[in-house]
């Protein structure tokens, strides 16, 4: 029989033990410490509800998340010494020794940007033949790479490391045989192998034409995704990153994207985001509800700019009160980007911390654009044209507030479509204390400026309404689209989601569908029970906020999300007001 479980979960990735408890109650305190001592305005905000301040306990400690340099400090010399077969065997394993330990150094994801290139590029400098024998100790060695990051649950004693996988440009033989030992490995492994994210790069002449050097590649992995929605796709013909190299810009995590940067040039290698805060937009719009019934539709979301701007003041405040802490560390506080030279600027060679950290990002998130426009509008924003319209305005203001942000402070400020997996919950619980509202009802505030998750939206159509946000969340951002069952063989359905992708603008795109298997037989599909043995004993992959999870470990707000899920049916589209 399936397990019940009492515990909920602050993340879908934790795994409960004795250490983690231990580590738990030292984390509690370290939060009310820190509410304890910010500005009060800062912590008030935080503890109603009106915003979150992610990875709280680290405050004062660290930044979020890494797309590091593996190639610049890499160990060389160390190496030189060894044999063809040992060399390959220590770069996965100085991999796994680079992840373990920002895993503790940091409190976010670990990016690679390009790992096939990056192995590539050190099978050269390392003079390693491309031989057969080498390739296949090179196989073994990443398979083994993918089976510990999906077992291990060691960050904090109790989660898995959030690691990405960047991949698909290397037209070399070795970065070529990594992104199809990587894809062929996850899309061949047992359905609870779902770590880490893999994000295929999709370029132009490089993967997404039959006569490009690596659309063999665009093809496994669309194999892949249709059978276990990894990897997910970051779109370089899309008019959002058009013009951005595709080799410098990768993904970290389930979204954070840095890019831009005032101290040089737009990359994400050996950049982080630095921290980042999340503004509850319903609770804006309920209190203007509530104190302003009277006012106009026009006159609610000019009312919700002036509201959303005060708070984003203090958020940035916030952002730039932890970025001043941080400065105050020394470089041997983060021991593995000292000893390994991760980011743009070396730890060891910087004048001083600002010199570091100025290259990473600040970032103002933001959850539940769908929410707050339905109570400020009567309607869904994808509904109509004109609240459409209304919905992309408010973004936009967003965006100029921040870019103003960034002008005005010399700092690299960015506007975040924020994955709230916690938080998706956290907000509408809170808000339900105060307000009485059907928003409310269903006990979950939908992603960012995703439109609801039961919208039974055409998945063209879906692209359609959520593409002109991603250019304005240079932060980082995603769309999904929701299909009933793993198309499995249907790669073209995919397709034609990734060519929607490409044309209406979307920086960053993954397939979701529920994912089910029988413990008892190892039946595959989506079911209740078992089709074939009647068996209880089911797990269910779903993908929670960027990363595929068990559904048993979910928060209570994507638990209540996932059973709002409906799919973006292919079969009709739904019509649409003018």
């Amino acid at each position: 029989m399936k397990k019940s479980r009492a515990i909920q979960y602050d993340n879908a990735s934790q795994r409960l033990k004795a250490s983690a408890y231990v580590y738990n109650i030292g984390a509690k305190e370290a939060k009310r410490r820190i509410l304890k001592t910010i500005d009060k305005k800062f912590s008030n905000l935080h503890r109603k509800g009106k915003i979150h301040i992610h990875d709280l306990e680290t405050y004062k400690y660290t930044y979020n998340c890494l797309q590091l340099d593996v190639l610049k400090g890499f160990p060389y010399d160390k190496f030189s010494k060894y044999s063809n077969s040992r060399k390959i065997i220590e770069i996965i394993r100085h991999f796994e020794n680079l992840i373990n330990k920002l895993g503790h150094e940091q409190s976010g994801g670990i990016g690679f940007p390009n790992i096939d290139d990056e192995i590539s590029i050190l099978f050269e400098k390392l003079k390693i033949p491309d031989s057969t024998e080498n390739l296949q100790v090179l196989r073994d060695n990443l398979e083994s790479l993918v089976d510990w990051l999906n077992e291990a649950h060691e960050r904090n004693c109790q989660y898995s490391f959030y690691v990405t996988f960047n991949l698909g440009l290397s037209t070399k033989k070795v970065g070529r045989f990594v992104t199809r030992t990587v894809i062929e490995y996850f899309k061949n492994t047992a359905l609870d192998v779902i770590k880490p994210n893999i994000i295929f790069k999709l370029k132009n002449g490089v993967n997404y034409l039959p006569e490009d050097p690596n659309y063999d590649l665009f093809c496994l992995s669309l194999e892949s995704t249709c059978k276990k929605m990894i990897p997910t796709y970051l779109l370089f013909d899309s008019a959002v990153n058009v013009k951005l190299d595709p080799y410098k810009v990768a993904i970290m995590g389930c979204r954070t994207k840095v890019v831009a940067n005032l101290f040089g040039e737009p990359r994400s290698i050996g950049r982080a985001n630095i921290d980042y805060v999340t503004i509850n937009l319903p609770r804006i719009a309920l209190e203007i509800d509530r104190d302003h019934p009277k006012a106009s539709v026009d006159e609610k979301f000019k009312l919700f700019e002036k509201m959303w701007k005060e708070t984003a003041v203090l958020v940035k405040r916030i952002l730039i009160d932890r970025y001043r802490r941080l400065l105050k560390l020394s470089p041997k506080d983060f021991l593995c980007n000292y000893e390994f030279n991760l980011w743009t600027v070396d730890f060891k060679s910087a004048k001083s911390m600002e010199d570091i950290f100025k290259n990473g990002t600040l970032s103002i998130g933001f959850i539940g654009l769908s929410e707050a426009v339905e109570v400020l509008s009567g309607k869904k924003f994808y509904s109509s044209d004109k609240d459409h319209a209304r919905a992309i305005a408010l973004v936009k203001f967003m965006r100029e507030v921040v870019d103003g942000f960034r002008s005005e402070h010399n700092l690299n400020f960015t506007l975040l479509a924020t994955s709230g997996e916690m938080i998706s919950g956290r907000f509408p619980e809170a808000d339900k204390k105060l307000f009485d509202h059907p928003v409310l009802k269903k006990e979950f505030y939908t992603n960012s400026f995703h439109v609801d998750v039961d919208s039974d939206l055409h998945p063209v159509q879906k692209i359609q309404y959520e593409g002109p946000f991603h250019s304005y969340c240079n932060g980082g951002c995603i769309s999904y689209v929701e299909f009933s069952s793993a198309p499995l063989r249907n790669v073209e359905a995919v397709k034609e989601v990734i060519k929607a992708g490409i044309e209406y603008g979307v920086n960053y795109l993954g397939i979701n569908y529920p994912l089910d298997e029988c413990q008892s037989c190892g039946e595959m599909g989506t079911f209740e029970d078992c089709p074939k043995c009647r068996g209880k004993d089911i797990l269910r992959i779903r993908r929670v906020s960027g990363y595929l999870e068990n559904l048993d470990y979910f928060t209570p707000g994507k638990k209540a999300e996932e059973r709002r899920r409906r799919p973006n049916a292919f079969i009709h589209e739904p019509r649409r007001e003018g």
